[in-house]
């Protein structure tokens, strides 16, 4: 009896990408401008089109460690986002934030 080599099957890619992630970081940070020292921008999608994104700052150094960089969250903000990813309603809203140099 011969052995008959079967492929496993292909998994098929969701027809459209419901993570607007990289669409959500450009609006926020063109509404609201960049902090001079963004570390980074989390986008944390919830449910039915809810997002939650925190701005993430570095503080300012105080001298007594040049190895640990300390962070903290800037801003928050919750979203609701249409299915192509535009940001429809935000709370708090979103407005020029005026950073610290």
């Amino acid at each position: 009896m011969a052995k008959v080599d079967q492929a496993s099957p292909k998994k098929e890619k969701p027809a459209a990408d419901s993570d607007h992630t990289e669409r959500i970081k450009s609006q926020i940070l063109e509404k609201t401008g960049t902090p001079p020292r963004l570390h980074h921008v989390e986008v944390n999608q919830h449910h039915n089109g809810n997002y939650r994104v925190n701005l993430w700052e570095k503080l300012e150094p105080t001298g007594d460690s040049a190895y640990t960089t300390l962070v903290r969250i800037g801003a928050s903000f919750y979203l609701k986002v249409s299915d192509e990813g535009e940001i429809i309603h935000s709370n708090p809203p979103l407005t020029k934030l005026q950073f610290k140099a």
